[in-house]
């Protein structure tokens, strides 16, 4: 069954540009057919009402006396919508969902019943009203409350005691749908058939969502995938590739590069070792451990996505409250906020008095990623805010279903917001750029290894300082 259907699907037009014009015809030609469906049931329903409601006067023609008696007994005779048999008496007895009757006509009282062959969903139509009515406006009303039931019935009127007319109105007191049951089965209906080509209409988005969600775009062997979908994935693949072997070549041409100046920049140092001016020397020396850090920082920031580390499912609470200890211990000045705590006070007995107890948990915070480049992009984030404002503070918390927000903030002078954007940029330093060593590529490596596990990485200035704010992707 399912080889038939794939086979069928694959006749579909494998182009978006003619899937899309083909869905909106076929949604259109459904919800024409079930909108004429339900519409023609309604005006069915309401035609036989209004045939009822005009068609007194001819039910008053037939209970006529000079009308009545001239029936053949046991024989059909036609009347418009109406077919009427004369009896002596009921052969059977009415069945137990009868309605009986007291007809008026004529000013004599006639006793009459309504047989169904189920309980009348609106007894109350078939009554009449507290008032006196002519007979041609009471039996109307009787034939449209009759026509109401939706369902076969057949009127009994006792015109004397030795006749029974047996009326019936086939093409109006029939069985058909309630009023109520043709909207709801049309409504559903439609809901239905639309349910149907929404997968299709899913389907012809959901690769460009897996493109936009940088999955893979489309699975070769699913039958609804456009052809547009197919290329997109081919070029994307090819420019993986090419962009693959572009960064290889890179790395190897860097790496050569980097082992190339390696050997000048000993010489340098063997010569440097030569100068008999010390503060000449110490110069070189700087200036030559200068370029050495520039060369092994390009090279570490361009090998960052090929260097290999497991995935782990771990907390990054207790990442960053570990690496926050490791940087308390050698006495630098960070402190670390967990804000999913909750603060109880424990119970006193006769032997502690009660104590501020806190309490979290760092489920809230669950990651899957690679927990080394993590900790070495919040290690770069640290470093900088106490290289600028001498102290850091960092916080987390779970900031949403699937994504963890990590707050990092130092009370140095902060950034010129015209220069927020360049910070980002590898070479690029801040304001102690003259006093403080280093290359300008500790916020680039962050910047990489936080957007490897979908995480942005935002500036903001505080007063005073610098407010760092991650947002990292769960991952799970």
């Amino acid at each position: 069954m399912s080889r038939v259907l794939i086979s069928l699907l694959r006749l579909l037009p494998q182009s978006l540009a003619s899937r899309l014009p083909l869905l909106v015809v076929a949604a259109f030609i459904l919800g024409t057919i079930l909108t004429g469906w339900t519409m023609y049931n309604l005006n069915k329903r309401n035609m036989a009402l209004a045939r009822a409601e005009t068609s007194g006067e001819v039910l008053g023609d037939i209970l006529k006396d000079e009308t009545w008696r001239r029936l053949p007994e046991g024989r059909k005779t036609s009347f418009g919508l109406y077919e009427v048999i004369r009896r002596a008496n009921l052969r059977d007895d009415l069945p137990p969902t009868s309605i009986p009757l007291i007809l008026t006509l004529n000013g004599e009282r006639v006793r009459a019943a309504v047989a169904f062959n189920y309980a009348p969903k609106l007894p109350a139509s078939l009554r009449a009203r507290n008032e006196v009515q002519p007979a041609r406006v009471r039996l109307s009303e009787l034939s449209r409350g009759i026509a109401r039931q939706d369902q076969v019935a057949q009127l009994y009127v006792f015109v004397s005691p030795d006749s029974v007319l047996t009326i019936s109105a086939p093409t109006v007191w029939q069985s058909r749908r309630s009023q109520t049951s043709v909207v709801i089965l049309g409504v559903v209906t439609i809901v239905a058939g639309f349910s149907l080509l929404l997968p299709f209409a899913f389907n012809l988005a959901g690769p460009f969502a897996k493109l936009a969600a940088r999955g893979p775009v489309a699975d070769l062997n699913d039958p609804l995938t456009s052809s547009e979908a197919h290329q997109i994935r081919d070029k994307i693949s090819r420019l993986s590739e090419r962009f693959e072997v572009e960064q290889a070549t890179k790395e190897r041409n860097l790496a050569a590069i980097s082992h190339d100046l390696r050997t000048p920049v000993t010489r340098l140092r063997l010569r440097t070792d030569l100068l008999a001016d010390d503060k000449l020397r110490d110069r070189f020396e700087s200036d030559l451990d200068e370029v050495s850090c520039i060369i092994d920082g390009a090279l570490d920031l361009l090998s960052l996505r090929s260097q290999p580390e497991e995935s782990f499912r771990f907390s990054l609470t207790s990442l960053l409250e570990s690496l926050v200890s490791d940087y308390a211990d050698t006495g630098c000045n960070v402190t670390f906020h967990a804000s999913d705590e909750i603060r109880l006070q424990s119970a006193a007995s006769i032997f502690t008095a009660p104590e501020n107890v806190r309490i979290r948990t760092e489920t809230t915070c669950l990651m899957q990623g690679q927990p080394d480049k993590l900790r070495r992009a919040f290690s770069n984030l640290i470093d900088n805010a106490l290289k600028y404002g001498g102290r850091a503070v960092v916080e987390v918390h779970s900031y949403s279903h699937d994504m963890v927000s990590v707050a990092i903030r130092d009370f140095g002078p902060g950034i010129e917001p015209d220069q927020i954007q360049r910070m980002r940029l590898p070479f690029v330093r801040g304001h102690t750029a003259q006093i403080e060593r280093g290359v300008g590529l500790g916020l680039s490596i962050a910047g990489e290894l936080i957007e490897m596990h979908g995480g942005t990485l935002d500036f903001t200035n505080a007063d005073p300082g610098l407010l760092v704010t991650v947002l990292i992707s769960r991952g799970i």
